[in-house]
C-alpha cells in the first residue's frame, strides 16, 4: 500500500465489530477477510485522515446531489491509500439534508474507483453514514448485530469521528459496503449475483434531475446493458430543472410536476401496484419478488439495480426462481430456505417498515447463486418502529411475528407468503426466533452490548457539532432502545410459548406486553432532530404515532 503524509482533510474513525454467532460462523465465511479483524476491531479507536483540495470540498458542499466522485488520499491508522474516490451518498436522506441548513451528508469511499483492484486490507468500499433520524446512533449497529446473531450474512459496522480540515465534523457510522469484498468475505471468490431491488429508483432520479442513463453509485447499469425498453420518459416531458435553494445556497432539484404537462399518453397503470393499490415507490416490476412472466424487461426493479455484472442467463435464473416461488412448491429448488428464514427472524424482530415487509419495496439485497435466491439486510436507521408505524408503543412492541405485513400487503410478498405457508418453515422460523431470544436477549448480551457501545461513543456524541440530537436526547434514546428491545423480546417469548397469539387478528389486548411507558419517537424519526425539524417527512411517509400523541 502506498504511503504519504496527510495535509488537508482529516477523519477519525472509531471502529468496532459485532460478535459472530455460532449459527453465522456455520453458515458463512464471516471474518476471514483481513479488514474484518483489523479495520473493524472494536478494541481501540482507529484513525482515518482524508486529503481533499479546498475547491473539491467546496464544490461537494455546493452540489451534494451530483454525487461527484472526488479523488482524495486516505490515511487509516497511519497507512496511506492514494487516489481513492470520495462522494456523497444516499437517496431520500440525501435530498432532505441537501434541502436543510445542515451539511451532514453520508459519504462513500471507493478505494478502487481510480486504481484498479486497490483495496484497504481487502475492503473495496466503505460507507460513512450520517446516522440520519437516529437519536440512538445505534439502530443500524444493533440491527446488523441481531442479523449476525440470527446467522444472517450482514455488513460490519463501526463508528467514525469525522474531522474536516482539522475541524471536528461529527460522529458517523462506518458501514461495510455490500459489494465485491462483502461477497468474497461471505461466499468466497466464486460468489453469485447480487441485486438491490428498488421501486423508487426512477422517481428519485427524476427528483434529482439526473439525465437519462445516469445512475447513483452502487446502482450502475452493467457494461453493455442498454436502458430497458419502456424506461424512457414520455416524449415531450422534460425533467425538472435544477434550481437554487435561496435559503442555504445549495443546488437542489425542482419539485416534479405531478400533473400531466402536455396531456401525454401515460403507460397503462403507471404508478399502480401490480397486485392492486398504489406502491409508494411506483409500479412494482420485480421488487415484490412476484412472478409476472418470463420477460427480462418485466423485472427492471431487480435487473436495473444489479451490483454484479449479470448476463441474460443470470437474469433468467432469477426469473425461473421467482416462477417456482410463485407455486409455493419445492421451495428448496429456488430459495435458500434456511437463510431466508433467518433473515426474517432478525428483520421482524427490529420492525422496519422501510423495507420489503413494508410499503416501499426496497432496502434489501437479493442474492442469487445457481438459481437459489436469498435476501440480505440493508438500511435500518428507521427500524425499531421509526417508520410508518400506526398505533401506540404497546401495539408496535407486540407486532405479531407470524403476520408482519400490513393488511394491504398480505398475499403480495411471495418471499414471505409462500415461505411461511409451509408449516415446516414456520416451525423453523419459530425455532430460530427462540434461539435468538434465548441467546442474545434473555442472556443479557444485548444489554451489555448497548451499554458498551453507548459508553464508547457518548463522548463523541456530546462533542458532535453537527449532531441531529442533543446529548440528553441521545441518553433518552439509548434508554428507550434498550427498553423497546427488552419488551419486544418479552412479547416474542410470549408469542412463542402461546400465552400471546402470534397473529394480529388473534391477539388478546389483555395479554399484550405493556410498553405504554416508552415513547418510540424518542429514538428518532424520519427527518427529525435538533435544528432540523424543517426537513419533515419524505414523500408518502405518514407521521409516526406515539402513545403520547394518541392520548
Amino acid at each position: 500500500m502506498k504511503r504519504f503524509t496527510p495535509v488537508l482533510f482529516s477523519l477519525t474513525l472509531l471502529f468496532g465489530t459485532t460478535a459472530c454467532s455460532k449459527a453465522q460462523q456455520e453458515n458463512s465465511q464471516i471474518d476471514t477477510a483481513e479488514y474484518a479483524n483489523a479495520l473493524f476491531d472494536d478494541s481501540y479507536v482507529h484513525t482515518v485522515d482524508i486529503q481533499i483540495d479546498q475547491d473539491s470540498w467546496a464544490n461537494l458542499l455546493e452540489n451534494p446531489m451530483d454525487k461527484t466522485k472526488y479523488a482524495t488520499n486516505v490515511v487509516i491508522d497511519g497507512n496511506t491509500v492514494e487516489n481513492v474516490s470520495f462522494a456523497t451518498k444516499g437517496n431520500s436522506s440525501l435530498s432532505q439534508v441537501a434541502g436543510s441548513e445542515s451539511d451532514r451528508y453520508s459519504f462513500k469511499i471507493n478505494f478502487g474507483k481510480f486504481v484498479d483492484e486497490q483495496t484497504y486490507d481487502g475492503l473495496d468500499k466503505l460507507n460513512l453514514q450520517n446516522i440520519f433520524s437516529d437519536a440512538t446512533y445505534m439502530k443500524d449497529y444493533i440491527a446488523y448485530e441481531i442479523m449476525q446473531e440470527a446467522g444472517v450474512a450482514a455488513p460490519q459496522t463501526s463508528y467514525v469521528s469525522l474531522s474536516i480540515n482539522g475541524e471536528l465534523y461529527g460522529l458517523y457510522l462506518a458501514l461495510e459496503d455490500v459489494s465485491t469484498s462483502f461477497l468474497e468475505r461471505n461466499y468466497g471468490e466464486d460468489y453469485g449475483q447480487l441485486y438491490k431491488p428498488e421501486t423508487e429508483m426512477l422517481g428519485n432520479m427524476k427528483q434529482r434531475g439526473m439525465k437519462d442513463g445516469e445512475r447513483p453509485e452502487g446502482m450502475e447499469r452493467p457494461e453493455g446493458m442498454e436502458q430497458p425498453e419502456g424506461m424512457e420518459g414520455p416524449e415531450g416531458m422534460e425533467r425538472p430543472a435544477e434550481i437554487d435553494d435561496t435559503q442555504n445556497g445549495k443546488q437542489m432539484p425542482a419539485q416534479a410536476n405531478t400533473e400531466n404537462p402536455q396531456n401525454i399518453d401515460m403507460p397503462e397503470n403507471m404508478g399502480q401496484h401490480r397486485n392492486g393499490g398504489m406502491g409508494m415507490g411506483g409500479t412494482a416490476k420485480g421488487a415484490d419478488l412476484a412472478y409476472t412472466d418470463d420477460e427480462i424487461t418485466s423485472y427492471t426493479d431487480i435487473f436495473d439495480n444489479a451490483e454484479t455484472k449479470a448476463t441474460d442467463e443470470d437474469k433468467e435464473r432469477v426469473i425461473a426462481a421467482l416462477k417456482q416461488l410463485s407455486t409455493g412448491e419445492n421451495l428448496e429448488e429456488c430459495i435458500n430456505v434456511d437463510a431466508v428464514v433467518r433473515y426474517f427472524v432478525a428483520h421482524n424482530f427490529v420492525i422496519n417498515g422501510d423495507s420489503y415487509t413494508g410499503s416501499m419495496l426496497h432496502n434489501y439485497w437479493l442474492y442469487e447463486d445457481n438459481g437459489i435466491l436469498s435476501m440480505l439486510p440493508w438500511d435500518y436507521n428507521l427500524a425499531f418502529g421509526g417508520f410508518q408505524m400506526n398505533g401506540d408503543a404497546t401495539s408496535i412492541v407486540n407486532t405479531a411475528i407470524d403476520t408482519p405485513l400490513n393488511s394491504e400487503n398480505v398475499g403480495k410478498r411471495p418471499m414471505w407468503d409462500q415461505l411461511m405457508a409451509n408449516e415446516e418453515n414456520l416451525q423453523l422460523y419459530h425455532k430460530y426466533f427462540d434461539e435468538l431470544i434465548t441467546n442474545y436477549f434473555e442472556s443479557g448480551r444485548f444489554e451489555s452490548t448497548v451499554s458498551r457501545i453507548s459508553t464508547l461513543i457518548r463522548p463523541y456524541v456530546e462533542n458532535d457539532p453537527t449532531a441531529w440530537y442533543s446529548i440528553d436526547e441521545f441518553d433518552t434514546a439509548v434508554d428507550t432502545l434498550t427498553q423497546f428491545c427488552i419488551l419486544r423480546a418479552q412479547s416474542i417469548r410470549s408469542q412463542l410459548d402461546g400465552s400471546l397469539a402470534s397473529t394480529t387478528d388473534a391477539q388478546n389486548a389483555t395479554a399484550l406486553v405493556d410498553a405504554s411507558g416508552i415513547d418510540i419517537s424518542a429514538m428518532g424519526s424520519q427527518g427529525k432532530g435538533r435544528g432540523h425539524e424543517g426537513m419533515g417527512n419524505f414523500p408518502g411517509q405518514m407521521p409516526m404515532q406515539t402513545e403520547k400523541e394518541n392520548k
